[in-house]
C-alpha cells in the first residue's frame, strides 16, 4: 500500500506542477498582451503630445498673425481718422472760397450794374 500512496503522491504533485504550470503560462501569455498594449499606449501618447506640441506652435503662429493684423487695423484707422479730419477741413475750405466767390461775383454784378448807369 506504500506504493499506492506514493504512486497518488507524485500523481498529485503532477497534477499541480500541471496546474502551476499552466497557471505560469497563462500569466505570462497575460503580462505579454499587457506589455504590448502598454507599447502602443505610450507610443500614442508621443504621437498625440506630438501633434499638440504642433498645434501650439499653430496656434502661436495663428496669435502673431493676429496681432500683426491688429496693429494694421489700428494704424489703418488713424489714417482714416487723419484723412476724414483732412476731407473735412477741405470741405470747409470749399464752403469758404465758394462764399468768397459768390460775393465776388455779387460785388462785379453790382459793378457792372453801377459801370452800365454811369455810361448812360
Amino acid at each position: 500500500m506504500e506504493e499506492v500512496d506514493k504512486n497518488q503522491i507524485i500523481l498529485i504533485l503532477v497534477i499541480t506542477n500541471l496546474i502551476f504550470f499552466v497557471a505560469t503560462v497563462s500569466l505570462g501569455r497575460q503580462v505579454y498582451r499587457q506589455k504590448i498594449s502598454l507599447a502602443k499606449e505610450i507610443n500614442l501618447r508621443f504621437d498625440l503630445e506630438a501633434k499638440e506640441a504642433e498645434f501650439n506652435k499653430t496656434i502661436g503662429r495663428a496669435e502673431e498673425k493676429i496681432k500683426t493684423l491688429e496693429r494694421g487695423l489700428e494704424e489703418e484707422k488713424a489714417v482714416r481718422a487723419s484723412l476724414e479730419k483732412t476731407l473735412e477741413e477741405t470741405k470747409e475750405e470749399l464752403e469758404k472760397t465758394t462764399k468768397l466767390k459768390e460775393a465776388l461775383e455779387e460785388d462785379l454784378k453790382e459793378a457792372l450794374v453801377k459801370n452800365k448807369s454811369l455810361r448812360k
